[in-house]
C-alpha cells in the first residue's frame, strides 16, 4: 500500500442515515450548496427553473445534515436526484 505509519482521523463524523432529495419538476438545477456542506432542515439547496429561466422549485433539506453528493449535472427530470444528505449521529458507536 503507502509506504508510512497510518494517521488516525481525529474527529470523525459518525451518520445515521443518508437522505435523498429528489426533483419534483424538469428543469435546470442550480445549486446554492457545495459538498461537505453541513445544511440545516429547510435549508434551500439550490433552485430548479424551466429552460427559459423561471424559478420552478426550491429544493429543501428534509433533514439536517452534511451534503454527501451534489448533483453536477444541470437538467434534470422530475425524480432525478438532487443530492443526499448525511445525517450526523449525535453518538459515535
Amino acid at each position: 500500500m503507502l509506504p508510512g505509519e497510518p494517521h488516525r482521523v481525529e474527529n470523525p463524523v459518525w451518520l445515521d442515515k443518508v437522505v435523498d432529495v429528489s426533483s419534483d419538476v424538469e428543469g435546470v438545477f442550480y445549486p446554492l450548496v457545495k459538498r461537505g456542506t453541513y445544511v440545516e432542515a429547510g435549508m434551500k439547496l439550490g433552485y430548479v427553473t424551466d429552460f427559459f429561466g423561471k424559478t420552478l422549485s426550491e429544493p429543501r433539506a428534509p433533514n439536517p445534515g452534511v451534503i454527501l453528493h451534489l448533483d453536477a449535472v444541470p437538467p434534470l427530470k422530475k425524480g432525478d436526484n438532487i443530492a443526499d444528505i448525511g445525517v450526523v449521529s449525535s453518538k459515535a458507536p
